[in-house]
């Protein structure tokens, strides 16, 4: 297990250093997900995440759920999403939460870690876990917000994925245990995210991500 990066949009150079999310759409009659399922199936030396986002769904498309249970129950898939909950996209939020809940379940389901996309949502996504009580862990990934709120969401028992921009604060706020990091649509090297990270927390590089890989194997492959 060398993975340095949980998520990822651009497909890495070495796939076994990152976890490339698969974004599955809402069928519209032109979505290619199909093609890159056959693909993934193919793929034995990555790993990937798999889930449908929030940008893309609509009361007028529909869920290709038995596409996502192939696709999650492969061993290389490791985590569910990115799901979660958007307050500036056009879709309602009572149609985000369906399609939240459904991959919510798959998750616990597969026994799978999931991915969370929460826009000025982290009250709402704090809401449904203390609802549901997940057996499995809940990450959010890219997380932006100020140290006061990742208090409260490590208080709730989530892990946090900080990707280019964040606030050092928040990211000294937060219990190491706790920590992931990951490049999403940034074209930076993950490895230099680290080095960044690592001078904020005055932790030298090697022992930052020994710290962080011990995470991702209790995660993704332990628990």
């Amino acid at each position: 297990m060398e993975i340095l990066d949980i998520h990822t949009h651009h497909v890495p150079e070495n796939g076994k250093q990152a976890i490339l999310n698969i974004v599955l759409k809402s069928e519209d009659g032109s979505d290619q997900i199909p093609e890159r399922l056959s693909s993934l199936s193919l793929l034995s030396d990555g790993y990937f995440s798999i889930g449908f986002h929030p940008w893309y769904i609509s009361a007028q498309k529909q869920q290709n759920w038995e596409l996502l249970m192939e696709a999650a129950n492969l061993p290389q898939v490791l985590a569910i999403g990115e799901a979660g909950l958007d307050k500036l996209t056009e879709t309602d939020l009572t149609i985000q939460e369906t399609v939240f809940r459904k991959q919510i379940e798959i998750s616990e389901e597969l026994h799978k870690p999931l991915i969370i996309h929460a826009v000025r949502t982290f009250n709402e996504i704090v809401q449904w876990k203390k609802k549901i009580k997940p057996a499995v862990p809940w990450i959010i990934h890219g997380f932006r917000g100020k140290k006061e709120m990742a208090k409260e969401l490590i208080d709730h028992g989530f892990y946090l994925s900080f990707g280019e921009k964040y606030q050092d604060e928040s990211l000294l706020s937060v219990p190491v245990e706790k920590i992931f990091l990951e490049t999403d649509e940034s074209k930076r090297a993950i490895t230099t995210l680290y080095t960044e990270a690592a001078r904020i927390l005055s932790c030298p590089i090697n022992e930052l991500i020994d710290k962080v890989q011990q995470n991702i194997a209790y995660l993704f492959f332990e628990s």
